[in-house]
């Protein structure tokens, strides 16, 4: 093993200072300001906003998403903020956003699932099953009108032609473990079935299938095998099965009033200027979701507005003067609505120097399980960034942690009604799945802080309810992400508290770095140190895209010998913004399947030690520098075991669709 390269620390030669008693602070604020953040920052009134919210079922371009929209702007306007703006981008399923087809709006006016007896020979409704006006998760997202009176039948996960051997499902309602999506070509289009029934569970966690009474989310296609699905939980739905098996009858009777059409995107924004017109910090969140969908994402969207009305009041009475840089905040549908945003509007992605997501940030540890994480960029954008906000979360875990341990600390962070437990969160790393990838994306390559719970046992379920929510988690978290936001958009010079916490973050990541490597082979180890070295060196760079100049220094050379087969450099094409997939719509495989070629090997790869994909990473390294090589060798540091003929073949098969291009010169 090679000799740990610690740039940061070693750029810098610090001088000792003599101790001296501090009034108590978080890390890179002042005292005033933590004192102000902390006490003005209330995760009561953010819970009250999240049960508002979690009145409507908040589908993209529907009436309950326009209400949950319209409500963000009502407060953004009542807390004083400038610039509120309700954005607004038309979506048919045809108009692209960049790599993003736009999903039509759908909305539904009723559903009703009874279950039928027989009666002097008539089936007549006994039992209602499932109401939209009840709960609206039941009805599968983007199911549209229709109505059946028939037996059910069983046709278990129903993504196969093995499923329905010996099966007639024509005119029937079929009954399936899978989401409605992976069955209906199979059960509605190809074979007849008048609807689906499905008891799809949730994500796969520790509490997996613990919870019967659960009933899921449900998705169908926007564009393909229009048709309706119910969902159940997977305690009725085995209710069923056992009479089926004893050779009984199930009836149900199914009435749906849904459909799609022409529609927008809305997306809620409002601004707190800075002096810095041209530069922006952004808060982001995704306001869509099914209701009640409290802590995935009313806690999130309820979060950045809080933080939008604390900085606002703050800055009216006087205890935090105005921003240098201005604070952005935004409100689109997850994904989807980001990569809308993104492409419609350019210059918000050109004016952010970083964003800042929220996505769950509120789970009852004991009741949800969740834990919060602190993340940073995917390893293929090195930003200060993250280090910022680890820093304060690391503060702000060992406050909670005394309290909880003595009952007392400088700064609890305590709330009425809220619990008293450690806030314990998972500092570092990255992990996709929400639009903070989208921000880091290789077409804007915005560095991202991300904040949310994982895992939470009942997102996506009925039982993502306001009751699950912790007002003291709330604060915390909303605490770490203003904490970071205002460190971020005052920063002018390099500070020696600055350089002292950046040297931390670096020697931790290379603590867990030497772990990794002991798993290693030699060769993979000295590419992992490599690697490392150009990482650590960039994060100090990345200082420079707030105008605090850092010192030239140049990372080690590479250690594999490059082929001339792999030593083609490419670069992104200008003219196609946006990731490969977004949500509900994959740009990718759409091409693969125009273009009749076969989907690259690397796609097919689990990650080993990161969060993020190859395919997302991969084409992330596309910088016009790189090699084919170069970027395997990244990938086989940070993702997982990359041969480069797997990458080779990836990225040729990105440059026949035109994705990316050979770099020129």
């Amino acid at each position: 093993m090679r000799a740990l390269v610690l740039p940061i620390a070693a750029a810098f030669s610090l001088s000792p200072a003599a101790a001296a008693e501090q009034e108590p602070k978080a890390p890179l604020l002042t005292a005033a300001e933590t004192r102000a953040l902390a006490s003005e920052i209330s995760g009561a009134a953010a819970k009250r906003t999240i049960e508002a919210l979690s009145l409507h079922h908040r589908m993209r371009g529907s009436e309950g998403y326009a209400a949950a929209a319209s409500l963000m702007v009502d407060r953004l306007k009542a807390y004083g903020l400038s610039g509120v703006e309700m954005i607004r981008l038309p979506t048919d399923g045809k108009i692209f956003y960049g790599t993003q087809c736009s999903r039509p709006a759908w909305n539904a006016r009723s559903a009703e699932l009874w279950e039928q007896t027989e009666l002097g020979g008539l089936w007549t409704d006994s039992v209602r099953i499932a109401s939209w006006a009840d709960q609206p998760i039941i009805l599968a997202q983007d199911s549209v009108s229709g109505r059946a009176e028939a037996a059910l039948v069983d046709v278990g996960a129903g993504s196969s032609s093995a499923d329905y051997a010996g099966k007639d499902v024509r005119g029937k309602l079929v009954l399936t473990s899978s989401q409605p999506e992976a069955v209906a070509r199979l059960a509605v289009t190809e074979r007849g079935a008048a609807g689906i029934v499905s008891w799809a569970q949730n994500q796969r966690t520790g509490w997996w299938g613990e919870d019967q009474s659960l009933i899921r989310w449900g998705h169908l296609s926007s564009w393909t095998d229009p048709t309706f699905a119910f969902m159940v939980s997977p305690a009725q739905a085995h209710a069923w099965q056992q009479r089926m098996a004893a050779g009984k009858t199930v009836r149900l009777r199914a009435a749906v009033e849904a459909g799609r059409a022409s529609g927008a995107y809305l997306i809620p924004t409002a601004i707190i200027p800075g002096e810095d017109k041209a530069h922006e910090i952004v808060f982001s969140c995704h306001l869509d979701h099914p209701s009640p969908g409290a802590n995935d994402n009313a806690s999130g969207c309820s979060g950045i507005l809080e933080i939008a009305r604390t900085f606002t009041r703050l800055i009216s009475q006087g205890r935090l003067k105005p921003p240098k840089r201005t604070i952005r905040f935004v409100w689109p549908a997850e994904i989807e609505g980001t990569i809308a945003l993104l492409d419609a509007r350019p210059e918000l992605a050109k004016r952010a120097l970083a964003t800042i997501h929220l996505d769950m940030i509120g789970g009852n540890t004991d009741i949800t399980k969740s834990r919060l994480l602190v993340e940073g960029a995917p390893p293929s954008l090195p930003s200060f960034v993250g280090d910022v906000g680890f820093a304060i979360a690391r503060w702000v875990n060992a406050q909670a942690s005394a309290y909880a341990n003595t009952g007392a600390a400088d700064f609890e962070m305590v709330e009425p009604g809220g619990t008293r437990n450690p806030l314990d969160a998972r500092i570092g790393g990255f992990s996709e799945g929400s639009d903070h990838q989208v921000w880091a994306e290789g077409s804007w390559r915005v560095p991202v802080l991300y904040v949310a719970d994982w895992p939470d046992r009942y997102i996506h379920t009925q039982k993502d309810v306001p009751a699950n929510i912790d007002p003291t988690k709330l604060k915390r978290a909303m605490f770490i992400a203003a904490g970071a936001a205002w460190v971020l958009a005052n920063l002018e010079t390099e500070s020696r508290e600055l350089v002292q916490l950046l040297s931390a973050e670096t020697q931790q990541r290379q603590a867990d770095l030497t772990r990794r490597a002991l798993t290693m082979s030699e060769v993979e180890a000295a590419n992992l140190w490599r690697w490392s070295g150009s990482y650590e060196v960039d994060v100090a760079r990345s200082l420079g895209r707030f105008g605090v100049t850092r010192p030239a220094l140049r990372p080690e050379g590479r250690g594999t010998p490059t082929e001339p087969a792999f030593k083609t450099t490419y670069q992104r094409n200008p003219r196609l913004k946006g990731p490969m997939d977004g949500f509900g719509y994959s740009w990718l495989e759409d091409r693969l399947e125009q273009e009749g070629l076969p989907r690259p090997a690397l796609l097919s790869r689990a990650p080993q030690w990161a969060g993020a994909s190859y395919g997302y990473e991969a084409l992330n390294l596309v910088d016009g520098i790189r090699s084919i090589q170069d970027i395997a060798d990244d990938l086989s540091a940070t993702v997982g075991a990359a041969p480069v003929t797997e990458v080779a073949e990836f990225l040729t098969t990105l440059e026949r669709l035109g994705v990316i291009e050979p770099t020129q010169g």
